[in-house]
């Protein structure tokens, strides 16, 4: 949001955000570095080696169920939500598109703080109704060129994607032994930053072609059978015995 503020009120809109963004950036790694370190130090400093990325912890159709929940959750509302605002809906405010934006992220960060001590399959289940819903209720307000509707969809998806992906980090720790999670987890992250940038290039291909409206139904399409996806594999969920 902050970034739309700038860009739609102050001058030099194309760079400022982005000054503003670096400053703060190198504000935050100094406090890192002046951080106390909680964690204490092994006499001998182990060997670095780069991070695993694995996918193999005794349960396929878990671990898969959870991939497919994080790819979902992060990924089709952000892509074009700002230039759908400005084109079908006519709405060309920068500070609008932001506030959109930023009102997905925060439903989705309110949204994991409200379902943090619900059962872990209750919250998976509320996540995956919730950003089905969302985008539903999403391709309606495309359709119907509705800010409001579009607006609320987008909430609601957004509560869901928070909830979701809360529940796939939460599947991920569990069926990973203490010395595999930082390889599970890192192969989840994975997935997940696919599913944030893949939505976005493929929408940006897809609307050199056809209409933004029908780029964005075809993909809400697609991340609903995703979804169904998700849901299917997470039925099946169960371990199994590890050779």
């Amino acid at each position: 949001m902050g970034d739309g503020l700038l860009a739609q009120y102050l001058d030099a809109p194309p760079r400022l955000p982005y000054l503003v963004f670096g400053a703060l950036l190198l504000i935050s790694v100094a406090a890192v570095a002046l951080t106390p370190e909680t964690v204490e130090k092994p006499p001998v400093r182990p060997a670095y080696r780069p991070q695993r990325v694995s996918a193999d912890h005794g349960d396929p159709a878990g671990y898969l169920a959870a991939a497919a929940a994080g790819f979902a959750s992060f990924g089709l509302f952000t892509s074009l939500a700002p230039q759908f605002v400005g084109d079908p809906l006519h709405h060309p405010s920068r500070a609008l598109a932001g506030l959109t934006v930023f009102a997905v992220f925060g439903a989705a960060a309110v949204a994991q703080t409200l379902t943090s001590r619900l059962d872990a399959k209750v919250r998976g289940n509320l996540g995956l109704f919730a950003q089905a819903a969302g985008m539903a209720a999403l391709a309606v307000g495309m359709q119907t060129a509705s800010l409001p509707v579009f607006l609320v969809a987008g909430i609601v998806a957004g509560s869901g994607a928070g909830v979701l992906f809360k529940s796939a980090v939460g599947t991920v720790v569990a069926m990973a032994t203490p010395a595999e999670r930082g390889e599970a987890l890192a192969g989840l992250f994975l997935i997940s930053y696919l599913g944030l940038a893949l939505p976005a290039i493929g929408l940006g291909i897809a609307t050199r072609y056809i209409a933004v409206t029908t780029a964005m139904t075809w993909f809400t399409g697609a991340l609903l059978a995703l979804l169904t996806t998700a849901a299917v594999l997470a039925r099946r969920t169960g371990p199994r015995p590890r050779g």
